[in-house]
């Protein structure tokens, strides 16, 4: 058992880098939450379009930021290295690479959205298809800005610099509410003599509020690094000639790890689909209940985010043994902060379904599947998912990509399969399924951290 000051260490160790990222991530989800409810009062129809198409930016997002691990990994370690000269460079390549990757996507994209929704949702109904089709024509633009800010904070959090990414966060995501709700719904303000009056956009509205607050994002966190207190300074051109050497660096942890969430994301994408098959009452209610399930998940995706950071810089360091016992204390915590929160939702969660939705069919369903998320998520998530983010800082990264490769696919998919579509369990099913898949992912992972093996590979010279 550790001693007390021995926790009291680490507990400062670890607070000092994960607070401003727990902060972030509480102010990114309860904006991405009030964006949900915006959508979902516009009718089922909207969600349920709205929630289609979140899957497919879902995967976006998580390949952007699986690119950027490569770059963040190189940067914490060059970090603790004192190597702050291939840090700078590191993170000029990173962004340099996530653009052009981008931008290629973002062009196919546009070329291929209409083949894409109808091989994807060919079963849903015609509104929700237009819905989704008019979504996507404009968020697809706002795939250039993710990628870019998720290289830009992971080079900022790569450094130790976590209050940057905060404050950039909480500002993206305020002027991401006020512009969707006012595209959304437009205006229509009395003051003496002016009326202000704006249209009401409906979906397109949703799209391209959230695409301009990402545009936003993207130009502040690129100003803060032309700033002279930033700790990785990018002020010369010469730093985005392209490097063959740092590429390398970047994208042998990069590549594996985007291949680790495409095929992860895929593998929800293909559960949509199943979704998809139960009807606009399932797809509904279970863009609500992901929407809830992201409260619950605030500790967590904050200390898997510091754990990547926090890992590769012990290991740059030679710090082996700090770098496990750092990891297992961040499990800990957010296992203890989960069930905090669970607990928390449990009292509140009627009242919050109903900000979503009055219809009653939806509503049912939605607290059953959260019920369930309440049980198991503060046992299983931060095993499966904290865990495999200090690896990958540490670079075990072909590892957590085969683990999470296999248990998404052999469990999540094809007993979210019979679960959803041949036994009546419906949605229910596909969550069960989810949960199969954590227990699974807990079981290799931790067995993997108890032993050596990903200390023998992982520091980058």
């Amino acid at each position: 058992m550790q001693s007390r000051s021995e926790l009291k260490r680490l507990a400062n160790a670890v607070g000092k880098m994960s607070f401003p990222v727990l902060v972030e991530q509480f102010f990114t989800v309860i904006m991405g939450v009030v964006n949900t409810m915006l959508a979902a009062n516009m009718g089922k129809e909207a969600i349920s379009a709205i929630g289609m198409i979140d899957t497919i930016s879902n995967i976006m997002i998580a390949l952007f930021g699986a690119l950027s691990i490569g770059g963040t990994v190189v940067i914490a370690q060059s970090t603790g290295n004192n190597n702050h000269t291939k840090a700078r460079q590191t993170a000029a390549q990173a962004l340099l690479s996530n653009f052009v990757i981008a931008t290629l996507i973002a062009l196919a994209m546009m070329l291929l959205k209409v083949p894409l929704i109808q091989g994807l949702y060919g079963d849903a109904e015609p509104l929700v298809l237009k819905y989704a089709a008019d979504y996507l024509a404009i968020v697809l633009w706002s795939y250039i800005p993710i990628a870019m800010t998720s290289a830009a904070f992971g080079i900022l959090r790569g450094s130790g610099d976590t209050r940057t990414p905060m404050r950039i966060s909480i500002l993206m995501n305020f002027v991401n509410v006020l512009l969707s709700y006012t595209l959304i719904y437009g205006l229509n303000l009395q003051m003496g003599t002016l009326n202000l009056q704006t249209p009401a956009y409906g979906v397109s509205g949703a799209a391209t509020g959230l695409t301009v607050a990402r545009s936003f994002g993207m130009v502040l966190v690129l100003l803060s690094l032309l700033r002279r207190t930033s700790r990785v300074r990018l002020t010369s051109l010469d730093l985005f000639r392209p490097r063959a050497d740092l590429l390398k660096s970047i994208f042998q942890l990069g590549i594996p790890a985007s291949a680790e969430q495409l095929m992860f994301q895929g593998g929800r994408l293909i559960t949509q689909t199943f979704i998809v098959r139960l009807g606009t009452v399932a797809i509904a209610a279970n863009t609500i209940s992901t929407s809830i399930n992201t409260m619950l998940m605030v500790p967590g995706n904050a200390l898997a985010i510091a754990a990547v950071a926090l890992v590769g810089q012990q290991i740059g360091a030679g710090r082996l043994q700090e770098a496990r016992k750092q990891l297992n204390f961040l499990v800990l915590v957010s296992s203890a902060a989960m069930a905090l929160v669970s607990l928390l939702m449990l009292v509140v969660k009627n009242p919050v379904i109903a900000l979503y939705t009055q219809d009653e069919d939806i509503a049912r369903l939605v607290s059953l599947i959260i019920l369930t998320s309440l049980i198991v998520q503060p046992f299983l998530w931060s095993t499966s998912s904290i865990t495999p983010a200090g690896l990958r800082g540490a670079g075990d990264i072909r590892y957590t990509m085969a683990v999470s490769i296999a248990s998404m696919w052999l469990l999540r998919i094809l007993l979210g399969y019979i679960f959803a579509v041949i036994l009546p369990w419906g949605v229910l099913g596909v969550w069960i399924a989810m949960y199969v898949d954590w227990l699974g992912r807990t079981i290799l992972f931790v067995r993997r951290v108890r032993r050596d093996e990903w200390f023998q590979k992982v520091v980058i010279r």
